[in-house]
C-alpha cells in the first residue's frame, strides 16, 4: 500500500521500552511489533484518532509502527521495514548501569504515551527497583505518560497488578501480553482530557508531519501547555505577576497559528476562548489600547459606547497576538508593560487598573523579526520578556519527509473534494522535496498542488511532475543563478574522456544527474557545471580536506560524516553565530540553532 492510498491522521504517539539487555529488546522485533500494530488497529478509541477518515480498506490493516534502537546496535532492528507513513513510533532503549540518561532525553523530545521498563538494573542505580523508580519519575515529570513494568522478577507489592507484565522464560516470552498492555496504556493516555484534546486538535488543524524535528516542536508545545497553561490564578495576592507568555517563531506558512491553537487545546484553558488579534491592524498606540484593553465612551472621537476589549473577552483563555513583528515600535512599550505585570487599564479610565487572567501566545515571522532585532529598534527588556519561552518552527524545506506526507495528504484531500481519486507520482514527490519553499512553506505547497490538481484532475488518476512543474516556478528561480555563478567564475573546458575509467565516467554522469535534479538545470547545463566542479574546484580543495581529516599522524582519518559535523560547528563559530552564518552556509539561522540544540542534547 502506497502512502497516497492512506488517509493519514497526524497524531503520532511514542512508546518506549527500556532494558539493560539488548537481546531482550531485539526479541521484540518483529513479533511484538506486529502484535502491537494489530492491537492498536483493533482499539476503536486509538484507531479512531489514528485513521479518522480513512478508506475502509486502509482502516483494516495493522497500525504502522516505526522502530528505533537507542544505546545499542541491532541488525534486526535496522532490517525491520515499516510501511510509510508510520503512525506510532516505538523506541527500544538500552540503559547501561541504570542511569536512564537516554530515556530522560527522549521523554523531553517527543510526546510519549507509554513507558515500559524492566524492574531490575545495576545495584548502583537502585538495584532491584531501579526500573520501578524510573517509571514513577516519568509519571511525575510527565503525568500524561503511562508507566508499565515488564520483568522476569516478581511484582513489587506496591505496584499495580494491571500495569505489570511477567516476562516468559529466558526473558523472551509474554510479547502478546505486553502488546495488549501497551494498547491499554495508550488508551489510558488518551482518556486524559489534555492528551485527547491535543491529539484531536492536531488532526483538526491538519498539522501533518512525519519528521522528528516537527514532532519535537509538537512535544514542546504540549509540555509548555502543561507548564504555563493553567487557568488557576492565585487569589488574595496583589503581587506583580507576569502573564504566561509564549513566542512561536517560524517562517510564513509553517503553521504558527495552528500551533497556537494546539497550545490552547492542550492547556486546561481549553474551556475558555482562544481570541486572536492581528498585530498588522494595530497601527498606533490608541488603536492597540482600544482593541486589546477596551475603552470608555468618549475616550476618543468615535468612542460612542463602552467596549471591554479583547483581554477582557478572553477571560481565562488564551490571547493570540499574531504577527507581532508588524507591531509599530511605539507600541512595544505598552505591550511589554502589559506582559510584565498582567495589569492594564481601559482607554479613558487610567485610574482603574485591571488584572488579566489570560495566557498570551505571540507569533513572529522569522526573517522580519530577526531584522527588527538586529536593527536595535526593539528594547532589550522587551525582547527578554517576549523571548523567554521560545518555540522555533523549522521550515518545510528542512523536513523532506514532511513535504512528502503533506503533498500526498493534500493530493488525496483536494482530489476527494472534486470527487476523484488522484495520486501523486513518486517522481513528483521527489522533485517537490528539492524545492526551497521560501515564500510560504506549507501554504506554498498547497497552492502548487491545488493549481495542478484543478487543472489536470480530469485527465488521469496519477499526477506527474510534468503536470506539477509549471506551477512550481520556485525551482526555476533558484536553479539559474547556480549555473551562471559557477560557469562565469571559471570557464569550463571539455575534459578528455580518454583518461577516465568506467567508474570515473559513471560517477561524473551521476553527479550531473544529481545536480540537474536538485537545481532544475537542464542536462547540458548540469554537465557543464559538473565538469567545472570536477576538473577545477574540487581538486583544489581535496588535499586541504584530507589533511584536516588526519588529525593525528598515528590515527585513522576522521569519518567524513563526523568531519562534516565538526566543519559546521567551526563554520558557525568562525562566522560569529547562527545569524551571521546564515548567508554563507545557505542554512536558516533557526535551523542552525535547532541543529546545535539537538546535538547538545544528545
Amino acid at each position: 500500500m502506497t502512502l497516497a492510498k492512506v488517509s493519514l491522521m497526524p497524531w503520532i504517539p511514542h512508546v518506549m521500552i527500556l532494558d539493560d539487555d539488548p537481546r531482550v529488546l531485539e526479541s521484540l522485533v518483529p513479533g511484538f511489533v506486529q502484535e502491537l500494530g494489530r492491537g492498536l488497529s483493533q482499539s476503536r478509541e486509538i484507531a479512531g484518532l489514528l485513521r479518522r477518515g480513512a478508506a475502509p480498506d486502509d482502516a483494516r490493516g495493522p497500525v504502522r509502527v516505526k522502530v528505533s534502537a537507542h544505546g545499542f546496535e541491532s541488525s534486526r532492528v535496522e532490517s525491520y521495514r515499516y510501511r510509510a507513513p508510520f503512525e506510532v513510533h516505538l523506541h527500544l532503549v538500552r540503559e547501561r548501569g541504570g542511569s536512564f540518561e537516554l530515556a530522560r532525553r527522549l521523554l523531553n523530545q517527543q510526546t510519549f504515551a507509554a513507558v515500559v521498563s524492566d524492574q531490575r538494573f545495576s545495584d548502583d542505580a537502585g538495584g532491584q527497583r531501579a526500573g520501578q523508580y524510573f517509571v514513577a519519575e516519568a509519571a511525575r515529570v510527565h503525568p500524561e505518560v503511562q508507566g508499565l513494568l515488564y520483568s522476569a522478577y516478581p511484582r513489587p507489592d506496591d505496584f499495580p497488578s494491571d500495569r505489570f507484565i511477567r516476562k516468559g522464560a529466558g526473558g523472551s516470552g509474554g510479547a502478546d501480553d505486553l502488546a495488549e498492555q501497551v494498547v491499554r496504556a495508550v488508551e489510558r493516555h488518551l482518556a486524559q482530557p489534555a492528551a485527547r484534546a491535543f491529539a484531536q486538535e492536531i488532526g483538526d488543524r491538519g498539522l501533518i508531519y512525519q519528521s522528528e524535528s516537527f514532532g519535537a516542536v509538537v512535544a514542546q508545545l504540549f509540555d509548555l501547555a502543561q507548564l504555563i497553561g493553567s487557568a488557576d490564578v492565585p487569589s488574595g495576592s496583589r503581587m506583580r505577576r507576569p502573564l504566561p507568555c509564549l513566542l512561536i517563531d517560524g517562517e510564513s506558512g509553517t503553521g504558527k497559528r495552528g500551533l497556537a491553537e494546539l497550545f490552547h487545546a492542550a492547556s486546561d484553558r481549553r474551556s475558555a476562548p482562544l481570541v486572536v488579534a492581528s498585530c498588522s491592524e494595530l497601527t498606533n498606540e490608541t488603536l492597540l489600547r482600544s482593541i486589546l484593553f477596551g475603552h470608555k465612551r468618549g475616550a476618543f472621537t468615535d468612542a460612542r459606547e463602552d467596549r471591554p476589549g479583547l483581554v477582557s473577552a478572553t477571560g481565562k483563555g488564551v490571547l493570540l497576538l499574531d504577527d507581532v513583528h508588524r507591531l509599530p515600535p511605539a507600541c512595544s512599550a505598552i505591550l511589554h508593560s502589559f506582559l510584565e505585570d498582567g495589569e492594564y487599564g481601559r482607554l479613558g479610565e487610567e485610574e482603574i487598573r485591571r488584572r488579566a487572567e489570560c495566557a498570551v501566545v505571540l507569533t513572529v515571522e522569522t526573517g522580519p523579526w530577526r531584522e527588527r532585532r538586529q536593527s536595535g529598534e526593539l528594547p532589550v527588556a522587551f525582547l527578554a520578556r517576549v523571548e523567554r519561552l521560545l518555540v522555533a518552527v523549522p521550515p518545510l524545506r528542512d523536513r523532506p519527509e514532511d513535504i512528502e506526507a503533506q503533498a500526498r495528504w493534500l493530493t488525496r484531500t483536494l482530489s476527494a473534494e472534486l470527487g476523484v481519486d488522484l495520486e501523486l507520482s513518486d517522481e513528483a514527490v521527489a522533485r517537490l522535496q528539492t524545492l526551497t519553499f521560501q515564500e510560504s512553506n506549507s501554504r506554498e505547497l498547497r497552492n502548487v498542488l491545488e493549481r495542478a490538481i484543478y487543472r489536470h484532475y480530469r485527465e488521469a488518476d496519477q499526477l506527474e511532475w510534468a503536470q506539477v512543474e509549471p506551477f512550481a516556478s520556485d525551482g526555476e528561480r533558484t536553479a539559474r543563478p547556480l549555473a551562471a555563478s559557477v560557469a562565469s567564475a571559471s570557464p569550463s573546458r571539455p575534459p578528455s574522456s580518454a583518461s577516465q575509467n568506467d567508474w570515473q565516467r559513471r560517477l561524473r554522469t551521476l553527479a550531473a544527474k544529481i545536480l540537474a535534479k536538485g537545481t532544475d538545470l537542464d542536462p547540458e547545463e548540469a554537465r557543464t557545471v559538473t565538469d567545472t566542479l570536477f576538473d577545477e574546484r574540487f581538486p583544489a580543495a581535496w588535499d586541504a580536506v584530507q589533511s584536516s581529516r588526519h588529525w593525528q599522524s598515528d590515527q585513522p582519518p576522521l569519518p567524513l560524516p563526523l568531519w562534516e559535523d565538526l566543519w559546521r560547528c567551526f563554520a558557525v563559530s568562525w562566522l560569529g553565530g547562527p545569524s551571521p552564518a546564515e548567508k554563507d552556509l545557505g542554512i536558516p539561522a533557526n535551523t542552525l540553532r535547532q541543529w546545535i540544540n539537538d546535538r547538545e542534547s544528545r
